[in-house]
């Protein structure tokens, strides 16, 4: 079964409802210049969600620890600092034109999981552009370690995703929103409903 990550959850009630709709992993991004930014008070609504699902500190570079007995993972582009042991570490690759998948798979650093995302100047994620499936799929194959796939998912095309790239989670922040940070609850239902079936 294709695990899902409902990511850039930025309200109490988002997460709740994404842990409730049985998301297997909750994203909440520390990366100061993105808009889904959660804040450094993060600590005073997390502690109140259940132990279950699995919660991600998401970052573009990781650059500082993250809140210790907050999260159990963390995600970044970049790592200029390793907070958390390989075991906790999913490592960012932001898919371009004309690359080659064994050497993006060659070239990730020490880490549990791989994520890949479009690449954007504009950020480092959550910009809603897809990446190149055949290229996803590529990785996927190619790799030792479990691939997460993200960049352009929506409730509509998830399923036509997993069925050709077969990773091993799926991860989705603007295809579920109304505006950036701003969950649409029934497009986190019909996400999460649409890996599953798939």
């Amino acid at each position: 079964m294709t695990r899902v990550k409902l990511c850039g959850l930025m309200r109490q009630h988002d997460a709740e409802l994404a842990a409730d709709l049985g998301a297997d992993a909750l994203g909440f991004v520390l990366e100061r210049t993105s808009p889904r930014f959660i804040g450094d008070d993060i600590e005073k609504w997390m502690n109140r969600l259940p132990p279950f699902p699995v919660r991600i500190a998401v970052f573009g570079t990781v650059d500082r620890p993250v809140h210790r007995g907050v999260f159990d993972m963390v995600q970044g582009v970049i790592w200029n600092e390793y907070p958390e042991p390989p075991t906790k570490r999913i490592h960012v690759i932001r898919l371009r034109q004309g690359q080659s998948a064994q050497d993006l798979v060659q070239q990730t650093v020490n880490a549990s999981a791989i994520l890949l995302d479009a690449y954007r100047e504009e950020g480092f994620g959550g910009t809603g552009h897809k990446v190149d499936w055949g290229l996803a799929a590529e990785i996927v194959q190619r790799s030792d370690r479990p691939v997460i796939l993200a960049g352009g998912l929506t409730p509509d095309n998830v399923g036509e995703a997993i069925q050709r790239v077969r990773p091993y989670g799926v991860d989705v922040s603007s295809g579920i929103e109304d505006s950036p940070g701003v969950k649409n609850p029934s497009k986190m239902r019909d996400f999460v409903q649409a890996a599953r079936q798939a």
